[in-house]
């Protein structure tokens, strides 16, 4: 089934029709990921989409069958009827439902650039709509607010998460094995639990690697329980929809300067838990963790938060008001919203010392905000 609504589907063809745009041509690919093919039709990958003016979907799935068990959309067409090539099929179909030899299509941010020499190809008089941001923008604003069932498919993932939280505990407190022995418990527990995958490989690092915001490798072969500052960064994906959560684990005794890198995360998530209510503006929640990381010497080299949904970065963003006239031009103010979810992340890191970093995922539903995974320090001895 699609996630998007009747009424956001009137939204979008409004802004088509605002701005002139015959169809949106979407492509999901391997090499070109893009959710917003998911988000129109429910087809889970490898498929090329076209949205008319008037609100029809029209699917070229490279599985046919697996188009039949999730897609929700108005005509489907087999690629192998175009000599195999599913730009093909939605270029003819582009031109049936535009009944034009000039139409302007819409494609979003990242696109192939071999489906543009297609359509130049088969409509060298079409005219690709000039700027691809405007559409990006569109789709992350619709995404931006979450459905019920949407919201259900995250709590579910979420649920699946926070079993998984009792499993890493159990883990640091018995005080044996790798980063990658981790990664794979959590691999293996989250599919029992009913993930259908990982929402994104774990990142998970001991004291020697916690410094890093995304450690690389992803999971070493070291051991894990080292003296000081760890942390995992993981995810559940559940039909389709992502959690995100980081535990924050220490091992035995800490210096001065670990516990107070420890202590102002926790104090700078708690400011920004408290602070999140409807109508806020995320850069103020932002900067109410900022303050106090700020305040106790330290720079937080990333943004508090993302949105959660078919994509484990999503709409809206949780971080600072720029303060540089160029990017203030771009930017817009956004508020809390009724259906919107995100995540709340602080992190402190420092090379030598180690780092650490909370992150839960919030909901806002039906006025209520709801931190609903449940992610906190772990102390082991």
């Amino acid at each position: 089934m699609r996630a998007i609504t009747q009424e956001k589907i009137d939204n979008l063809t409004e802004f088509m029709e605002k701005n002139s745009i015959d169809v949106i041509l979407i492509a999901d690919w391997e090499n070109a990921r893009d959710v917003n093919m998911r988000f129109l039709s429910g087809h889970p990958m490898d498929a090329t989409l076209v949205l008319t003016a008037g609100g029809e979907v029209c699917l070229v799935p490279w599985d046919k069958q697996l188009a039949e068990d999730h897609a929700q959309v108005d005509v489907t067409l087999d690629f192998t009827q175009y000599a195999n090539r599913q730009a093909g099929g939605a270029i003819e179909y582009i031109k049936d439902a535009t009944k034009k030899d000039n139409p302007i299509i819409g494609v979003n941010n990242n696109i192939p650039y071999r489906f543009i020499l297609n359509i130049k190809e088969r409509l060298p008089n079409a005219t690709i709509f000039s700027n691809p941001k405007e559409i990006a923008d569109k789709f992350s604003t619709l995404r931006a607010t979450k459905s019920p069932q949407e919201l259900d498919k995250l709590t579910e993932a979420a649920k699946i998460g926070n079993k998984t939280i009792a499993d890493i505990k159990k883990f640091a407190e018995e005080k044996q094995g790798t980063e990658s022995d981790l990664s794979f418990i959590v691999m293996k527990k989250m599919r029992e639990y009913g993930a259908e995958d990982n929402a994104f490989p774990s990142l998970i690092a001991n004291t020697n690697r916690s410094h890093m915001i995304h450690c690389h490798p992803s999971a070493g072969n070291n051991r894990y329980a080292e003296q000081g500052l760890a942390l995992i960064d993981f995810g559940a994906l559940f039909e389709g929809y992502c959690c995100d959560i980081t535990v924050p684990i220490t091992f035995g005794k800490l210096t001065p300067e670990q516990e107070k890198i420890r202590d102002t995360t926790l104090k700078a998530y708690e400011a920004a838990i408290e602070s999140i209510d409807l109508g806020v503006p995320f850069w103020k929640i932002s900067k109410a963790a900022n303050d106090v990381i700020e305040t106790a010497g330290y720079v937080m080299p990333h943004g508090l938060g993302h949105g959660l949904g078919l994509a484990v970065h999503d709409s809206p963003g949780v971080r600072q008001k720029p303060t540089d006239s160029i990017a203030l031009k771009g930017w817009t103010e956004r508020v809390v919203e009724d259906g919107m979810v995100f995540t709340i992340e602080p992190g402190v890191y420092i090379k030598g010392l180690g780092g650490q970093r909370l992150e839960n995922d919030v909901m806002i539903r039906n006025g209520k905000v709801v931190v609903y995974t449940k992610s906190e320090l772990v102390e082991v001895e």
